[in-house]
């Protein structure tokens, strides 16, 4: 192997180091404050893959972010829109909101680094080898806090859904993910080492995380996968049965975790009363209000939304409309100084906060990476289904989560942008 080769393949390991800072509550990271920035261990992971890749960039050239230019250009405008609408309204936590809006744009550099790092198939490999090792980490810790072993962010509390070293909905995310790499080995017959370990670990994180909204994603993942099978011809009904029994099995666990949130919800769609007492908060219902507030606060401001950020603010005059909305609610359900829960779903907060133009923007983002990994030569097909995948469970995820920046949640969608990216330069 000569020194090109060589300083090729030590750039692209850095992505690989960099999932567990990246994949890590930050409850377990070391910070440091800066004034009024605050600098975590996953931040200094993220900068040290986006130096790499300019590193990688300088000394390989640049030529592979350019089959992507539509993608990067449509993102970059998000990214604008977010850092100019803080200044809708001028209010004293402008600079906490333009703070958060960078750090997005931090993560968002991991998909062109990921283009720039990851040029052969051997580096690729060895990064998604490195992120299921990581899963499986991921799911024996949350095994451990299900047995009642280990303690999870409010002590012991097993027999119930699982935090593992993520939060609820990042380990979902990120346990899905794995989970779409062993899904489309299966369909396209690849990687038959790493995919029986990413099914595994995969299935175990999606159950103990049991988020609905993630598990809608790998339905759709499985689906993307199919589609790829099919372009390959590697589908058969062996295959299809094989996929078919980890989606129901992966199913009744989380059903399984989720049968009082579920019976709640169905009961509010129903119209009849809940037995939800005062001190309970229970997520379908709670859900539904906060999205109800956001819609009512992009009614308001519909081209160019409130701002971002602003929506957790702007609540106050819905709240009796919302009272009226969700009688069986309780107090604690409904959003207060004391409790600034935020809209907790990334779509309608897009909508409230940069309103039609910013949401359009979102999806066209999304559907620019989607159909570059759905369009994937067929010498990447793996890839593309793989990327796919990722890109469908974050989409899927992101329905329980508002726009918090530094989310682990957030760097797998921007990984599985790059993934995407990576189709056509990949060798």
């Amino acid at each position: 192997m000569d020194s090109r080769s060589r300083a090729a393949d030590l750039l692209a390991l850095v992505p690989a180091a960099a999932i567990p800072p990246i994949f890590l509550h930050r409850l377990y990271q070391p910070d440091v404050s800066i004034g009024p920035l605050d600098v975590y261990g996953a931040d200094v992971a993220v900068w040290a893959v986006v130096a790499a890749a300019v590193a990688a960039g300088i000394r390989f050239g640049w030529a592979p972010l350019a089959p992507a230019r539509t993608l990067w250009l449509l993102t970059g405008a998000l990214l604008a829109l977010f850092a100019a609408s803080c200044f809708w309204t001028p209010l004293d936590d402008t600079v906490r909101h333009l703070i958060s809006a960078a750090k997005i744009a931090e993560y968002a550099l991991l998909a062109p680094a990921l283009v720039l790092l990851l040029r052969t198939r051997a580096q690729l490999d060895r990064f998604l080898a490195a992120f299921v090792a990581w899963a499986v980490a991921a799911a024996g810790w949350g095994v451990l806090q299900f047995l009642g072993v280990v303690s999870e962010f409010e002590g012991k509390r097993p027999g119930q859904r699982e935090v593992s070293f993520l939060g609820i909905h990042d380990f979902a995310a990120f346990s899905g993910a794995a989970l779409v790499v062993g899904l489309a080995g299966i369909a396209l017959r690849e990687r038959p080492r790493l995919a029986p370990v990413a099914v595994v670990a995969g299935s175990i994180g999606v159950v103990l995380a049991a988020s609905l909204f993630a598990y809608a994603g790998v339905v759709l993942a499985a689906a993307g996968a199919l589609y790829m099978g099919r372009r390959a011809g590697t589908i058969t009904a062996r295959r299809v049965l094989a996929l078919s029994a980890v989606l129901v099995t992966v199913l009744a666990g989380v059903l399984a975790l989720r049968t009082y949130d579920v019976t709640d919800f169905l009961s509010f769609l129903g119209g009849r009363a809940t037995t939800t007492s005062s001190e309970e908060v229970q997520s379908g219902t709670h859900r539904a209000l906060l999205a109800y507030i956001g819609i009512r606060i992009w009614r308001d401001h519909p081209v160019l939304g409130a701002g971002f950020g602003r929506s957790i603010d702007r609540y106050e005059p819905y709240l009796d409309d919302a009272r009226r909305r969700f009688p069986d609610s309780s107090p604690e359900s409904f959003p207060s100084p004391e409790n600034r829960w935020g809209v907790q779903n990334y779509w309608v907060q897009l909508l409230a906060d940069v309103g039609v133009v910013g949401f359009v923007l979102g999806l066209a983002v999304f559907g620019t990476a989607l159909a570059l990994a759905l369009r994937a030569p067929p010498a990447a097909l793996a890839t593309g289904a793989i990327a796919a995948g990722w890109i469908l469970v974050a989409a899927g995820t992101w329905h329980g989560v508002g726009i918090v920046a530094g989310l682990p949640l957030q760097a797998l969608t921007f990984l599985g942008f790059g993934l995407a990216a990576t189709v056509t330069t990949v060798r």
